[in-house]
């Protein structure tokens, strides 16, 4: 008897201890997945936070552009460090912000709302973007690895513990439920292939002989025929980028649908590729005089239609992956979907690369335009028409003028213009305004009122910025260390499964007991 009831207890313990063994590992992995829950809803799940959506939402048509969605943004890379003004709008990957950015407002006030998205903020300056007012709003879309957190009593919103202070509540977006606003490998797929398929042939092929005059160099596109689709595809030999003398491209259209200008660059295995040609651009109305455009902060965007492909000729895929240093100010978007850009002096268009580093100088957006059938590209000047009684005859695509308006210079004395590009000649520089040349108004005690948000936050604390650099301090620049996502959480065990786990065996145990009593009892 007293061996049966040893045995008893010896069952009695050991499930005892199985059931307690089990128990542990579900509490350690039930903790395992309330760490990893908060942690997520910590940095992607805040319910405050507007969805982004798709950046298809925003924009809708890009068909007929050669860079499709790229050409809504003034950089988009997967990877983007900055150390000098960028004005402009983002779409990156990682963002190494140094520096503020945003498209500044001019006296234009042509842009509506100003668009970016950064998947992941590595550090970001508390004066980047710039602030709304009643001609302008913005959408700022950060991916779900980011901590986000919106301003409360007035204070500014937060991303991962940085103050964002030229951004309203309503106007911060993040990615939701594994959703991204653009797929960087997708769209680097298409741009790939677009890169390719603009290098043609058939195009004539410039090389420094063809220039009469070194120190003058200038491709004239009235010697050009537009194609079929509108674009006129010239080819540049390495060596004419490489040569430290002007190159300017004349015979531009102003117009909004005017004749797209491709110019293809061949590296030919050069790495790094140095771009040593200060690029000067004239725009032809039908007159003797054609104007020339300096490189420039603006809204108005209807007069670009030149793009840059840098390509690789000695690659099978034609692809440049190598480093391209811009040596000298530039004007015209960049297509080098694999390279590395290093931007060392001003810069006026898209930027597409994989990696862009702004290193000195600025940037400037300046959208690429739609394609356009109709041909506007002017031709030279004609003698006049006897039916036009001796007027000479302009252009029909060119009906707005394209000097742009000077942004005028920011009145608070501790917000003065930003660098200036020291090597930049004809004065193509002009003055910078570096966090937006219009700013809301401000209340009795200097916080910024935003006039067309009246449902957003009231005010916002506006930050200084470091006189007369151009640069902003980086300050808070705090970095997430934490990867945990919420793709994690697949690997955790389910408390469903555990729970019948412990059932079934607590049922064995049971009905192992209830078969001893049953035999002790007889």
């Amino acid at each position: 008897m007293k061996m049966k009831k040893a045995n008893i207890l010896s069952c009695v313990a050991i499930s005892a201890v199985v059931l307690s063994g089990m128990g542990i590992t579900n509490v350690k992995a039930s903790d395992d997945a309330a760490v990893s829950i908060q942690k997520v809803a910590e940095k992607s799940l805040n319910p405050e936070v507007q969805n982004g959506g798709k950046v298809s939402d925003d924009f809708q048509d890009v068909s007929k552009n050669n860079l499709g969605y790229a050409s809504k943004f003034h950089i988009l890379a997967k990877e983007a460090t900055l150390n000098a003004h960028t004005n402009g709008n983002l779409a990156v990957g990682s963002l190494f912000g140094n520096v503020n950015f945003g498209t500044n407002i001019t006296d234009e006030k042509l842009l509506d709302k100003d668009i970016s998205y950064v998947q992941e903020v590595k550090n970001m300056s508390e004066s980047s973007f710039v602030s709304s007012n009643d001609h302008r709003t913005n959408k700022v879309v950060f991916g779900e690895v980011n901590d986000v957190e919106l301003g409360k009593d007035n204070t500014s919103p937060l991303v991962n513990e940085t103050p964002i202070n030229h951004l309203l509540n309503n106007e911060i977006f993040q990615d939701k439920d594994s959703n991204e606003y653009l797929d960087f490998d997708q769209e680097f797929a298409k741009l790939e292939n677009k890169s390719a398929g603009l290098v043609s042939s058939n195009s004539k092929t410039i090389t420094n002989a063809d220039f009469p005059n070194q120190n003058q160099r200038v491709i004239d596109l009235s010697d050009f025929e537009a194609d079929a689709n509108n674009q006129i595809v010239i080819n540049l030999d390495p060596e004419v980028l490489n040569a430290s003398t002007p190159l300017t491209i004349s015979g531009l259209s102003a117009d909004k649908g005017g004749t797209s200008i491709i110019i293809n660059v061949d590296t030919k295995g050069q790495n790094p590729y140095a771009m040593n040609s200060q690029i000067k651009l004239r725009f032809n109305n039908g007159e003797e005089n054609p104007i020339e455009r300096p490189n420039q902060e603006t809204e108005y965007f209807d007069d670009n239609h030149l793009l840059w492909n840098f390509y690789d000729s000695s690659n099978a895929n034609k692809q440049f992956d190598g480093v391209i240093e811009m040596n000298n100010t530039f004007q015209g978007s960049v297509l080098a979907p694999d390279a590395t850009i290093n931007i060392h002096h001003n810069l006026d268009g898209n930027i597409v690369a994989e990696q862009v580093n702004v290193v000195g100088g600025e940037t400037h957006r300046w959208d690429l335009q739609d394609n356009n059938n109709i041909v506007t590209v002017p031709e030279e000047p004609g003698e006049p028409d006897e039916n036009n009684e001796g007027k000479e005859l302009v252009d029909p695509g060119f009906t707005i003028d394209p000097t742009p308006t000077s942004p005028e210079p920011n009145p608070n004395p501790e917000n003065p213009g930003g660098n200036v590009d020291e090597e930049d000649d004809d004065e193509d520089d002009q003055e910078i305004i570096i966090n937006g040349g219009s700013e809301g108004d401000l209340d009795p005690n200097g916080k910024e009122v935003d006039i067309s948000n009246p449902n957003g936050s009231d005010e916002k604390t506006l930050s200084s910025i470091n006189e007369g650099s151009g640069l902003v301090p980086l300050t808070n620049a705090a970095q997430s260390n934490d990867t945990s996502s919420a793709s994690g959480l697949s690997r955790l065990p389910q408390a469903g499964a555990t729970s019948g786990i412990l059932m079934t065996v607590a049922g064995m145990v049971m009905l192992g007991l209830g078969i001893v009593f049953k035999k002790i009892k007889s």
